[in-house]
């Protein structure tokens, strides 16, 4: 499924869902809102890994994420009833053309260019003043393949009505059949195990689509 298709029917569902709070429940809507990543700052993923040489990384500044998020009169992330984040396999990238080409060949990118988490539930409890703990289950999609994983979400509520999320998930690149990379010829082998670290950045989207008019 394409990022864009499935995109469009998470804000197909969101407004949906909306009209439905809109009808039985108004005085739920005024504090539910729908909340997106700018694309001018939308945080950053990043994908962690070793080798037998050395440790590496690959980032990513385009995320594309959007979520209902329920806030109370303090401003206090509540609840969460819709969220996903979604990012192109090729826009991560190491700084290394050959080693980039090599990760992106092992993740089949070409025929599967989208990586993407769709949230199924999520409990959300007070950790510290402003920051609230997330605990997300949900399907995570690499290479095409989808698996269920469970996420701890920190989410920072900001004075500026912005939210900023992060998150750290221990993988394995055999949970999703993929040959872990080598690189110079054989010479650096990656590791099995990876780590997916992003930091998040969400405001309204009545905020964002004003300030692009």
């Amino acid at each position: 499924m394409k990022a864009s298709t499935f995109l469009s029917r998470i804000t197909l569902s969101i407004s949906f869902t909306m009209a439905v709070a809109l009808v039985g429940f108004p005085q739920l809507l005024a504090a539910q809102t729908m909340y997106s990543t700018n694309s001018e700052n939308a945080g950053t993923v990043k994908v962690k890994g070793t080798s037998d040489l050395q440790t590496w990384t690959m980032t990513s500044k385009e995320i594309e994420s959007q979520g209902l998020f329920f806030l109370d009169n303090k401003n206090q992330l509540k609840s969460i009833t819709q969220f996903s984040f979604s990012l192109k396999a090729k826009s991560l990238k190491g700084g290394l053309r050959p080693m980039d080409h090599k990760a992106h060949k092992a993740l089949k990118a070409s025929k599967h260019p989208d990586i993407f988490f769709q949230l199924d539930s999520a409990v959300v409890s007070l950790n510290q003043l402003n920051q609230q703990l997330i605990k997300a289950t949900g399907s995570l999609t690499l290479k095409g393949i989808a698996h269920t994983v469970s996420l701890n979400l920190i989410a920072v509520t900001n004075p500026d009505q912005s939210l900023t999320i992060t998150c750290s998930k221990a993988l394995k690149f055999s949970d999703y059949l993929i040959k872990a990379p080598s690189f110079m010829g054989g010479a650096m082998q990656a590791g099995n195990d990876i780590t997916i670290d992003f930091l998040l950045v969400y405001s309204p989207l009545t905020q964002i689509l004003a300030e692009v008019k």
